[in-house]
């Protein structure tokens, strides 16, 4: 019985010994997109295109009512000028009109061609109510102004207590882990990290998968 217990104890360490540089060889694998804010500081644009395989990226424009991300327009003219398909994010807030909100974000991005539809990044502020209703006239907006839906980005929990519902299966969504585990929802996106070197990025990126069941023409504009 011992021998026995011992080599099932030894195939399992081999196998741990083949499954974890795969692991980590997940984690450096290069993402097919990327998110890029204010955090990431100046980016040499023409690099990223260049040196790195990427199809797409996002840039964070705008939050609430009055914030615009400082490195924004910077971002979208540098960007656009690549040729990357782009699209841009605004973080709601429930503190601010739904209105209020939109006439931020649309006076932020104008000008800019996005190829991508826009996405709401949703961040509850636990314990405190969303504001579904303001969310929901906000989305509303979006979609009414841009011809398409907004992508919803948030996290699985906030995903299954907020968005599971089936109004809002038409939605595409972008599922915020900064895991290598799959997310457990659905989603179209997969922020899979929010550490990704990126060739041209000083600073760490978060990168994002595109769901293998989507196609990035699924989200174009």
């Amino acid at each position: 019985m011992c021998i026995k217990l011992f080599m099932n104890m030894r195939k399992f360490f081999l196998f741990l010994m083949v499954a974890l540089p795969m692991v980590a060889g997940a984690q450096t694998t290069a993402p097919m997109g990327i998110f890029v804010s204010q955090q990431q500081g100046t980016v040499d644009w023409p690099a990223v295109r260049e040196q790195n395989d990427l199809e797409f990226v996002y840039i964070m424009a705008t939050t609430g009512a009055t914030i615009v991300d400082s490195r924004c327009l910077t971002n979208m003219v540098q960007a656009q000028k690549t040729g990357m398909p782009l699209g841009c994010v605004h973080r709601y807030d429930r503190h601010f009109s739904a209105q209020g909100q939109f006439d931020n974000f649309k006076a932020t991005v104008k000008g800019c061609q996005m190829n991508l539809a826009p996405a709401v990044m949703v961040v509850p502020d636990n314990p405190y109510d969303l504001n579904v209703k303001r969310l929901d006239m906000l989305l509303g907006m979006m979609e009414k102004e841009y011809g398409v839906k907004p992508l919803i980005m948030t996290s699985q929990e906030a995903y299954l207590k907020y968005f599971s519902l089936e109004r809002y299966g038409a939605y595409h969504v972008i599922i915020v882990t900064g895991a290598l585990k799959f997310p457990s929802t659905r989603y179209t996106f997969w922020q899979y990290t929010d550490k990704e070197k990126v060739a041209g990025i000083m600073e760490y990126v978060p990168g994002l998968k595109l769901h293998l069941t989507y196609k990035l023409a699924d989200v174009k504009m």
